[in-house]
């Protein structure tokens, strides 16, 4: 029997050390990111340039909210958006099989992403042993920092390319009706359904609007969308959700990627206020 060429890809791209290398320096970014950050974490400062490093540490509270999606959902079809927004939440769809059952008929095409699984092989050869050494400061993880990143970002690029090209390869040697995983050296490939899709506005045909309402979750990309042309404000949609925790996140960038995300925050602010102003 002929290997699959996805196997060979696979155990290519192993063995040339770039999947290592790739989860090796994402586990040691990790562990220094946390170390600076256990080591700040008690500064009033939320910002912490190393400028000698082209580096920033930066805090940010997250909040986390429990959201009366059925309220939402009112909200967005009484303005006439709910249909350009909604996805079936298939979590709450399953508890209910009559209108699980039903909605099967307006479900989309399957699209499928690549898994890697790693067998005892594999796993030594991924396996992150990197340790801080104990004279090390925050300046030294910061410089560490700073080297990695540029070579993580280029190996993420090409890991994201190879799993493009094994998911065409493993499509066109396997039945869609047949997802057995593919072995390899160090492993084996899974080929794995994403969450299902559904045609909404069929649904909406069929069956109306009370089941999306019900168990419809609005895409948080595309009610953006919606803010930044507009058509909705940021207080439209705050009444729906409670605070029910605040995180508070760590991350180290560039000063130049720190730009570039400060720029985009700022243009995508005019952009909603000049619309809302304009609607």
């Amino acid at each position: 029997m002929s290997r699959i060429p996805a196997a060979t890809l696979m155990e290519k791209f192993i063995e040339d050390g770039h999947y290592p290398e790739l989860k090796k320096t994402e586990g040691t970014l990790k562990t220094l990111t946390n170390s600076i950050k256990t080591a700040l974490e008690s500064s009033e400062s939320k910002r912490h340039v190393f400028e000698k490093w082209n580096l920033v540490g930066r805090f940010t509270a997250k909040k986390i909210y429990n959201v009366d999606y059925i309220g939402l959902n009112e909200y967005l079809y009484d303005v006439g958006l709910l249909l350009q927004v909604a996805e079936i939440d298939n979590n709450a769809i399953k508890t209910n099989e009559l209108y699980h059952d039903m909605i099967q008929d307006f479900r989309l095409p399957e699209t499928f992403y690549v898994k890697p699984n790693f067998n005892k092989a594999g796993k030594e050869l991924i396996k992150s042993d990197f340790e801080i050494p104990d004279y090390w400061g925050i300046n030294e993880a910061a410089q560490h920092i700073g080297q990695l990143k540029p070579r993580a970002k280029e190996l993420a690029h090409q890991y994201e390319g190879l799993k493009s090209k094994l998911l065409h390869l493993i499509e066109k040697d396997q039945q869609k009706s047949i997802k057995q995983p593919i072995p390899h050296k160090y492993g084996s490939l899974s080929w794995v359904a994403n969450q299902p899709k559904y045609d909404i506005s069929a649904i909406y045909d069929y069956l109306g609007e009370g089941l999306l309402i019900e168990y419809g979750k609005p895409n948080s990309k595309l009610l953006e969308h919606y803010i930044l042309n507009g058509m909705l404000s940021e207080r439209d949609i705050e009444p729906f959700k409670t605070v029910k925790d605040i995180r508070l996140d760590f991350s180290v960038m560039t000063l130049e990627d720190e730009e570039k995300f400060l720029t985009m925050m700022d243009i995508k602010k005019q952009i909603s206020a000049a619309n809302r102003v304009g609607a």
